[in-house]
């Protein structure tokens, strides 16, 4: 071959020869000639050859390739069928996948313009799987799927789709209902030979069985029903690791329950292992240090009582059901939080089983770890760092005398006319003056003005909370003369005398409210305690308002009127929480609160079909929190508000009604009540902020219930709960 070119001046001739083999395929001859052909310079010979090298190695990439990684993840040999209409790939596929292996394949096609298109068929005994690829040089054309019967289930990977590569992963597995059966299964059989079988609850055979199981199951908020694979009711420490590490090694969830009280229901979940320490009900008190040693299972009406016999007590709530554990954790707002703080502020140990399946002693005088964990079940939220076995409690000394008492104003009666419950009386009094008398009762320390002996009557104000009704939207709403029912609930500590001087101070026109002792305790009461005082500051009684349509009236000083029988029982629910900051609502934070308590969303007659919307102000604002020179170590972030605003929805069905089911015409009404929840979630209420986590709504960011205390409190579940797959895990734990 001769080429002509210039260089120096002069006309050089080039001649090249080339000798080709006759065993190099055409193609491979065209290639060459190409190469040379395409010189256009002979001083780039030498990157012109290195480009063409390059391609080369690209042009034997055109080859059709579909890479297969299938991964058998089932208990049994995947094996292949017989396929009537065998092709060239079908040998590519071994005739075999072993349990719990994988297999790599590379299928190639080297004509070109060609495709790659096989189905294989495997079989097990849980089920058949149908691979199917398909590669041509169209990427968008090119997959591959896995089709699966039975009780198989499969899934594929795209690692790679180019032009000429196809390259997946194939998962093929048993269906998650089968898998968790069997590790149920394991599960129970591991326990039988240490757990008896009346500690364990499952849906049986037969229908006493299912009766049982469901009884058991059903948590305090009944608009939620879960169903978990098992209950295991553990009796002490050592069960619960058991129970736990069991559950960890068969892959199973699981929950922990001690009162079920959990207002998104997250004691509980379908498909988990439910831990239920209700039957951990130890109670010890240390004589000499006053510290009591309490078991997760007590509820409040069993515990406080069997305090007050030992003339001790601690900061309990207001719901005789409540279990101590998760009252604890989340804070422990109650009758006793103006005078002795939050329950959480008394927790000075504990006993943990942390995510590794250890246990560990918590004190304050303990090792890091135990001292950063205690602090964290101060406040921080229930099950994040652990399955708290035993706690103890600080207790305080029972007061020689204690009355529970309240306060109406606006009082509901019935209208004949039309049968309906009425605000009636002339002398009604609008929201907003008793609003801010209680705002200036439960804030009377902050205010140096007062005289000495109003401060000294209202230190024994221990615990209160105010309860405001929602009402139907009226005209012209105006927060200066707008008319709720409200019911002020406290705690006295002190004479009848002593209360009755308080509240003529501190409310205006005795005329306009009715003012009731309910109980009378303390160490000379000789009264059960829990079932005495245990009050119902956060229901309303459907009970209560059948009698009120009856025109049934109590007594206006019952010195004892037992909670209505429908207050304790579970009932279906919602609520939703902030709290008022230290500087108090304001003006415009009275307007915009009363505002969302006058609602198009509350319908005229829900009262009287059981279906209930209010708000609960508990104080926080009180001798224990304003007291500067106190240093308190403890997770809960809003030791300086004022007080909590629980807003609240309740439908608490007669039996009557309860048998009526699904057929229940209060279920017309109850999607605008719960729409109502919502607006008021996200209500501008200027001066407010956060959330309270033991009001829990699953639909708050778990920020805002620990603000301040977030970042430390996720740094300890990292740092010392030792659960590095974070199996201590619901929607508002803390991670």
């Amino acid at each position: 071959m001769e080429r002509w070119g210039k260089g120096d001046g002069h006309t050089r001739r080039f001649i090249i020869f080339l000798t080709v083999n006759v065993a190099v395929p055409n193609m491979e001859k065209y290639k060459l000639f190409k190469i040379i052909r395409h010189w256009a310079n002979p001083n780039t010979m030498e990157e012109h050859l290195s480009n063409q090298i390059s391609q080369d190695s690209q042009t034997d990439l055109n080859v059709l390739t579909a890479q297969l990684k299938i991964y058998n993840n089932t208990n049994q040999v995947l094996t292949k069928t017989k396929d009537l209409e065998k092709n060239k790939y079908y040998l590519d596929f071994p005739e075999k996948i072993d349990a719990h292996s994988e297999v790599k394949l590379c299928l190639k096609n080297e004509v070109k313009y060609k495709k790659i298109d096989i189905s294989v068929y495997y079989q097990n005994e849980y089920g058949t799987v149908e691979l199917k690829i398909y590669k041509t040089s169209n990427l968008f054309e090119s997959r591959v799927s896995v089709i699966v019967k039975n009780d198989l289930i499969g899934d594929v990977i795209l690692l790679k789709n180019t032009k000429f590569e196809l390259d997946t992963k194939v998962l093929i597995a048993e269906s998650l209902v089968s898998v968790n059966m069997r590790n149920v299964y394991h599960f129970l059989n591991e326990l039988k030979e240490h757990i008896n079988r009346d500690q364990i609850e499952m849906g049986g055979g037969n229908l006493f069985d299912m009766i049982s199981y469901a009884k058991a199951c059903q948590i305090f908020n009944t608009r939620l029903q879960l169903r978990p694979f098992a209950i295991i009711y553990c009796i002490s420490t050592e069960e619960v690791q058991r129970v736990y590490k069991g559950a960890m090694s068969n892959n199973l969830a699981i929950r922990v329950r001690s009162g079920g009280h959990d207002h998104e229901g997250e004691c509980s979940g379908t498909d988990t292992i439910l831990i239920d320490l209700s039957r951990m009900n130890m109670v010890e008190v240390d004589k000499k240090s006053g510290v009591a040693t309490i078991g997760p299972g007590n509820r409040f009406e069993r515990l406080t009582t069997l305090l007050a016999e030992q003339q001790v007590m601690i900061p309990h709530g207001t719901c005789a059901t409540v279990g101590i554990a998760g009252f604890t954790f989340g804070g422990g707002w109650g009758p006793w939080t103006r005078s002795k703080g939050m329950c959480c502020e008394r927790l000075v140990g504990a006993t943990i089983v942390l995510g590794d399946g250890s246990i560990k002693e918590l004190s304050e005088d303990g090792d890091l770890q135990a001292r950063e964990l205690l602090w964290a079940l101060k406040g921080g939220g229930g099950f994040s760092y652990g399955i708290v076995t035993e706690l103890k409690l600080q207790t305080f000394e029972l007061p020689s005398e204690l009355i529970r008492f309240e306060i109406e104003w606006n009082k509901y009666e019935t209208d004949f006319d039309t049968e309906r419950l009425k605000i009636v009386r002339k002398n009604r009094v609008p929201t907003i003056q008793f609003l801010k008398e209680w705002e200036d009762v439960i804030n009377a320390n902050r205010n140096l003005e007062s005289n000495a002996n109003y401060l000294n009557l209202n230190k024994k104000l221990i615990g209160t909370n105010l309860k405001i009704s929602a009402i139907p939207a009226i005209e012209n709403f105006d927060a200066n003369t707008v008319v709720h029912n409200c019911v002020m609930y406290g705690y006295w500590e002190g004479s009848a005398s002593d209360l009755s001087k308080f509240i003529e101070k501190s409310f205006k026109n005795p005329q306009t409210y009715d003012f009731i002792i309910t109980d009378i305790a303390g160490k000379q009461a000789g009264k059960a305690y829990g079932a005495n005082m245990m009050s119902n500051w956060d229901r309303e009684s459907f009970h209560t308002i059948k009698q009120l349509l009856k025109g049934e009236v109590q007594g206006k000083l019952s010195k004892s009127r037992p909670i209505s029988p429908d207050l304790e029982n579970p009932a279906p629910h919602k609520i939703t929480s902030c709290l008022v900051d230290t500087q108090g609502l304001g003006p415009k934070g009275h307007e915009a609160l009363l505002r969302s308590l006058t609602s198009p969303l509350i319908l005229d007659g829900n009262r009287e079909m059981g279906l209930f919307t209010y708000i609960t102000l508990g104080a926080i604002s009180g001798i224990f929190y304003q007291d500067e020179t106190k240093e308190l170590e403890s997770a809960f972030p809003y030791k300086n508000k004022q007080y909590t605003i629980q807003y609240q929805t309740w439908w608490n069905e007669s039996l009557e009604r309860k048998e009526e089911g699904k057929n229940n015409f209060v279920y017309d009404r109850i999607n605008q009540a719960l729409d109502w929840m919502q607006v008021c979630r996200d209500f501008n209420i200027p001066n407010t902020s956060g959330a309270f986590i033991s009001f829990k709504d699953s639909s708050i960011p778990t920020e805002v219930y620990f603000d301040t205390s977030y970042e430390r409190l996720k740094e300890i579940k990292k740092k010392y709960s030792r659960d590095s797959l974070n199996h201590f895990r619901t929607r508002k734990t803390i991670i």
